[in-house]
């Protein structure tokens, strides 16, 4: 009997990154010396993904922005490729690199759209109930926000409660329940581009949304009606109690 044997035959993929992580550089370049308008870059070779710049992203290299206030702001490059160290794929992890861009001034000859200072003044700006009119403050309405019909009495458990708006490090919300309150936080905020609509994502809910404010579909999407340096007027549609509901707010200490 003749028995024979042979080694079995090993086809192996190395599995190769296309780039080093502590390699990647990123830069900015300002228009001018700390302008809030500036562009940011990755430079390495090899290296694709996505800015993150806190307002918004850019796919590429390049994001030209123009950031609404001044201070220290940190932003992220996301590498879309995951890095596989060595070579072990259960191992991979997506990588992000982050930048410190210092904004000194904002620059008149890209003018920021007013409404972010209105939000957020010079980086955080907390809000109350405006009950400057006492009979629309908190209200339910028509599914058209104009047609008014009725402003509940009493108003919510939290109508001494604050809120705030923050674009310092990231666009986060926190709520407060009352003047003493612990806060709720976890939660970010962003608007569209014509400043129409305010959707939150997270832990937190605007003051006064308890029980029938509540969009039939839990989101956190409103429709901003107004919004000046001393004025937020929220509305959404429909919610449990009515086709519509209106809130109206004011800044903090005014």
């Amino acid at each position: 009997m003749l028995i024979a044997s042979c080694a079995p035959i090993e086809d192996k993929m190395e599995i190769v990154n296309t780039f080093d992580p502590d390699n990647i550089q990123l830069t900015v370049e300002h228009s001018s010396p700390g302008s809030n308008y500036f562009t940011l870059k990755m430079t390495t070779p090899g290296v694709t993904g996505y800015w993150d710049y806190t307002i918004g992203k850019a796919y590429g290299d390049e994001a030209k922005v123009l950031f609404p206030i001044t201070g220290k702001q940190t932003f992220k490059y996301v590498v879309s490729s995951a890095y596989i160290p060595n070579g072990d794929i259960m191992k991979s992890e997506i990588i992000t690199k982050t930048i410190d861009v210092d904004i000194q001034h904002l620059d008149d000859k890209y003018p920021v759209p007013e409404q972010w200072g209105f939000l957020v003044g010079n980086g955080s700006k907390t809000w109350v109930f405006d009950k400057s009119d006492i009979n629309r403050w908190w209200y339910m309405t028509d599914s058209d926000p104009n047609a008014f019909w009725w402003q509940p009495d009493p108003g919510p458990s939290d109508e001494n409660g604050r809120m705030t708006f923050s674009l310092i490090g990231e666009p986060s919300f926190t709520y407060y329940s009352s003047p003493t309150a612990e806060p709720v936080g976890n939660t970010s905020w962003f608007v569209n581009s014509d400043w129409s609509e305010l959707r939150l994502v997270g832990d937190a809910n605007i003051l006064g949304v308890e029980g029938g404010g509540e969009h039939t579909s839990g989101g956190k999407n409103y429709r901003i009606l107004e919004i000046s340096e001393n004025r937020l007027v929220l509305f959404n549609t429909p919610v449990v109690w009515s086709p519509g509901w209106v809130w109206v707010f004011k800044p903090e200490g005014t």
